[in-house]
Parts: C-alpha cells; sequence; structure tokens
C-alpha cells in the first residue's frame, strides 16, 4: 500500500477514501464556507441530530405577559399570570452538491485535491445555505416598503429616484419599533443590501462607515457601517433584477417603472430568523464509476429555514 498526497491511501486497483479523511474533509467544507455566509451570524439555530429527512423540528416560542405589571398595594397580594407559550415548525429537507474526481488526477496531481474539492463544495455550501436563509426572509416577512413617494404599493412604480438611503432606512426602523422587535446583543438590528443599494446609502450625507467604531467590537463579515442602530452587511446575494445569471432573483429583472430592475433589501431584528439542522454538513464519497476510474464527491446536508417571526422584519425595495 502506497501514500498519495493528502493522506488518500491507494491500494490496487483503485483509491481508498478512508472514513476518518472524510470527516477532516467535513470540517474543511464547513471551515471554507464560513467566510462566505453572511446570513448565518443572525439566525436562531436549532440541532437536532436525531430528525431525519421530512421531518418537522420544533420551537417553542413564549409570548408577552398579558397583563402588564405595575405598582403593588401594601396589603395586596401578587396576581401570578400563566406563561403561554405555542409551538412553531420548521420542515428540514436534503441539500447537496456533488462533483466528479478523476482516478488519475487523485493519483497525480500536484495540488492538495482533496483540499481543492473540500474549497470548492464549501463555497457551494455557503452559497445553497446563504441563498436559503434569505429566501426564508423574504418569504416569511410581513412588512414590505416599495420606495415610492406617491404610492408605496408595488414595484412597478419604483422610478429613478427611488434609490437606497436613510429616508427608507428610517421608515423601516419605525416599523420594527412599532412591533417591540428586539435588538441583536439589545443594540442593533440588521440589515443585509446588494452592493448596489450600499453604494447609493454611502453617498447620504448622515452616513458612518464601520471604520469610525471599527475599535469598538469585531466586525461581521461583509459589515459596511451602522445608522440609526442598523447595522449594514453587504451581499451579492441579496435578491436583484440585474443579476445576469440564473437564479439569485430572475422575479424582480425589469419588474420597476420603465422596465428598470428592482432591488431587495432585508431589515429585521432579533429572534426573526430560525434555522433547524437535522444534520450538519458532510463530505460523502459516492464509491467508483467507470471501472475504478472516477469517483464522486459531494457535500450533504439536512436542514431547513423560516422566520418564524416574520413581524420582525420588513423588506425594502429600491432602484
Amino acid at each position: 500500500m502506497a501514500n498519495v498526497g493528502s493522506g488518500v491511501a491507494t491500494q490496487a486497483p483503485w483509491t481508498r477514501l478512508p472514513e476518518a479523511l472524510l470527516d477532516v474533509y467535513s470540517l474543511d467544507i464547513l471551515h471554507e464556507a464560513q467566510g462566505i455566509m453572511r446570513f448565518e451570524d443572525f439566525a436562531v439555530r436549532k440541532q437536532d441530530l436525531m430528525a431525519s429527512a421530512g421531518e418537522n423540528l420544533k420551537f417553542t416560542i413564549y409570548d408577552d405577559l398579558a397583563t402588564q405589571g405595575g405598582t403593588i398595594d401594601e396589603h395586596t397580594s401578587l396576581s401570578a399570570q400563566a406563561m403561554t407559550a405555542s409551538q412553531k415548525t420548521i420542515q428540514v429537507t436534503e441539500y447537496g452538491n456533488a462533483v466528479n474526481v478523476s482516478e488519475k488526477l487523485l493519483r497525480l496531481s500536484y495540488d492538495d485535491l482533496m483540499a481543492e474539492t473540500a474549497t470548492l463544495l464549501g463555497r457551494d455550501y455557503a452559497v445553497a445555505r446563504d441563498v436559503a436563509l434569505r429566501d426564508a426572509l423574504s418569504a416569511d416577512l410581513t412588512h414590505e416598503i416599495f420606495y415610492d413617494a406617491s404610492a408605496m404599493t408595488g414595484a412597478n412604480l419604483l422610478s429613478v429616484a427611488e434609490k437606497f438611503d436613510t429616508e427608507i432606512v428610517r421608515e423601516g426602523v419605525k416599523k420594527l419599533q412599532i412591533e417591540n422587535a428586539p435588538k441583536f446583543n439589545g443594540d442593533f438590528y440588521v440589515c443585509f443590501l446588494h452592493p448596489h443599494q450600499a453604494t447609493e446609502l454611502r453617498r447620504d450625507g448622515d452616513w458612518q462607515s464601520a471604520n469610525n467604531y471599527a475599535n469598538t467590537r469585531n466586525l461581521f463579515s461583509g459589515e459596511l457601517g451602522r445608522w440609526e442602530d442598523v447595522v449594514f452587511i453587504s451581499t451579492t446575494h441579496a435578491k436583484n433584477g440585474a443579476y445576469a445569471g440564473v437564479g439569485l432573483d430572475a422575479a424582480l429583472t425589469g419588474s420597476g417603472n420603465g422596465g428598470a430592475d428592482v432591488y431587495e433589501a432585508l431589515l429585521f431584528a432579533d429572534q426573526c430568523l430560525y434555522v433547524a439542522d437535522a444534520l450538519p454538513v458532510e463530505l460523502r464519497d459516492n464509491g467508483v464509476e467507470d471501472f475504478g476510474r472516477t469517483r464522486g464527491l459531494a457535500w450533504y446536508s439536512i436542514f431547513g429555514t423560516k422566520a418564524l417571526m416574520g413581524n420582525y422584519g420588513v423588506k425594502l425595495y429600491t432602484l
């Protein structure tokens, strides 16, 4: 038995990938993904490793007390209230993607082929996970603001003047405050926006760049700055009509006034976005194919996403 690159053992007639090695590169996939994922830091996460595909994972949401507390007369006993809660569920599903690796490349490549494969699969997992969290917010948030001064009723009314600025942020924050939506760490809301919208926001004279407060705490990945107790994070995964490829969201293409492309920003509070993990991401080996000449490698995970508190968020549409 001979050793080939990255600890991969060979034994005629094909390369064998030990389970321990697959476990190591499963962690490598997660490591590679963490630098790309944006929404993950702001989701409430629950793991249930006994769950199976298609199963609903339950979250308990506690309601505020029905009767508000106040002053107590000296000879009056407190009247205890019952705590009320509701069960909300997230349905988990299977996610994954795969690549083929040739036996020849595995044996002869100068690169650490397993590490490169883990990097590619990790980046793909990060995009899939991030988009799933984004889609949960986009589908479940209660409030939306179409930035049009005359009639805030639909994206088709958005005109060239309706760019992303501090005024639409004020309106979004007002909706969250009316809902008594909790801030992250009691300190801030978060807004995910497209780089196109971020460029317009930075032109606003009231804007405060992250460079002005970078020493006060660690910055989140992609964090641009803060205004009105809102932390802004730029991501190309924001829904936008200008995306030339398939997916990120073709539905917003040309949907503004005069056929303009529309951009969707997501402003939300703590306890809004939830993710349920039934199976953390793993590297899976599909064994050998074509008489031992190729083998399949894939990332595989079972999870579900949902904005369980949809009233704690606002969708902001601009051009």
